[in-house]
């Protein structure tokens, strides 16, 4: 064999052959990967470690051939490709002034995000797919659960729960984010099935009551009135009788922002130093972000709960000065910081919107590429809901769901700039596109 390169290149070939690989080291990366939902709802280094050991289980599973198949043939792979080649090009080209020196390599490896998910849909379609969707859902309880305990008092601050007994930011907002998801991910399986109903209905609302009274997230409760949206829209039909609901709600939702416009201000706007009910922070939040659009708007002060409104104006003057090829990665923070002297948001590191940082940093390009991956995955979701097999159908609303979620929750946070957000995210879209081809 030593002497014959042909024979050896055979051995070779079927000592990695998955016949001859164990069927538990083959199905390692799929059972990791349908674990690590539950991973999301504790501490970052913990979904870490179990990403980690998902390339571990990648890598001794063999089957490479097909695992490289799987990843070529994923509709997401050009999207990706043209995202990650543009914030190259803007890399290269791009003058790097001495503030962005330190910044620059983080601030580039954000942008490959997207690049992380593709060993995640080197995985073919399978039963673990639902199995990830039950862990997610049980996670989510466990998670509604620890926040209920909290409110009791009961939760000891320690590492583990911190995130749940303190508002910690991106983390805390990241829980919300989860349990919105996994409330509208219910909401469709409730559609889908009969048994247990009244069980799924208990859940769901057990889920609702958290996401909504007790994890301090704007964002997370729209994105849940968002996905159901999506439900009801699936099931639109044009009548006087389908168009009552909405027209319902948008009068309700007009007429509830003219009378939290007249209502006097709260005492404070923080979260954090309100000790009210969990309804009286709904109200709070609702009061303080109506009146502080409408002080912004007037040319009036606003405090720090209305700073977003701030920054946004900002960074669309910096958008102004160079739209094409933007102002270059890891720019944003220093050009807004030169440009907010004295004011509240001055020591922001993002614009809190995923869509101004990719315009302000990558230029039109950039932006184009992200809203192109999106349109991608809403695409994909409407291709896999006309499939003759209902499986695929079933998981078209889960990705429509989560497209949605992320396209939503990208005008309010920098859920791509920041790996809390971003790997998360990654994660959940493994479930419905994983198995997805472009040739079907």
């Amino acid at each position: 064999m030593e002497n014959n390169p042909e024979l050896a290149s055979y051995a070779m070939k079927q000592s990695t052959s998955p016949a001859l690989v164990p069927d538990w080291r083959r199905a390692l990366p799929e059972r990791i990967l349908m674990c690590l939902p539950f991973t999301l709802f504790f501490p970052v280094g913990i979904m870490y470690a179990g990403i980690l050991l998902f390339y571990i289980g990648l890598v001794i599973s063999g089957d490479w051939r097909t695992k490289l198949d799987n990843v070529r043939s994923t509709p997401l792979l050009v999207p990706i490709l043209i995202l990650s080649t543009v914030s190259v090009v803007i890399g290269l080209t791009t003058d790097k002034v001495p503030e962005t020196a330190q910044e620059f390599w983080p601030g580039f490896a954000h942008y490959q995000t997207y690049i992380l998910l593709l060993p995640f849909l080197s995985l073919g379609y399978g039963d673990w797919q639902r199995k990830a969707v039950k862990i997610f859902f049980g996670s989510a309880v466990v998670a509604s659960t620890l926040f209920v305990a909290n409110a009791l008092h009961l939760l000891p601050d320690n590492t583990l729960f911190r995130s749940y007994v303190l508002y910690q930011g991106n983390k805390s907002i990241l829980l919300g984010m989860l349990l919105a998801i996994a409330a509208g991910w219910m909401l469709h399986e409730l559609r889908l099935r009969q048994d247990h109903r009244w069980l799924r209905i208990a859940v769901l609302f057990y889920v609702v009551a958290a996401l909504i009274l007790l994890s301090k997230t704007r964002t997370a409760s729209l994105m849940f009135f968002l996905m159901c949206g999506l439900m009801l829209m699936q099931n639109f039909n044009w009548s006087w009788r389908s168009l009552a609901l909405p027209l319902l709600l948008v009068v309700s939702l007009y007429g509830g922002c003219k009378y939290a416009t007249n209502l006097p201000p709260p005492a404070t706007c923080s979260i954090n130093d309100a000790h009210v009910a969990p309804w009286e922070v709904i109200k709070i939040r609702a009061v303080c972000t109506i009146q502080q659009v409408r002080d912004f708007s007037e040319g009036r002060k606003i405090d720090d709960d209305g700073m977003r409104l701030e920054i946004y104006k900002i960074t669309f003057g910096m958008i102004a000065e160079q739209p094409w090829t933007g102002h270059g990665i890891a720019s944003w923070m220093p050009n807004y910081q030169k440009r907010s002297q004295g004011l509240s948001s001055n020591t922001m590191t993002t614009p809190h919107n995923d869509y101004l940082l990719y315009a302000t940093e990558l230029g039109v390009a950039g932006l184009f590429a992200l809203i192109g991956i999106w349109i991608m995955q809403l695409r994909i979701a409407y291709r896999m809901s006309k499939s003759a097999e209902i499986s695929i159908r079933n998981r078209a609303m889960l990705l429509a769901m989560l497209t949605s979620a992320m396209m939503l929750g990208g005008m309010f946070n920098a859920i791509l700039r920041d790996g809390v957000f971003g790997m998360a995210f990654m994660i959940l879209l493994a479930i419905p596109l994983a198995g997805v081809r472009r040739s079907s």
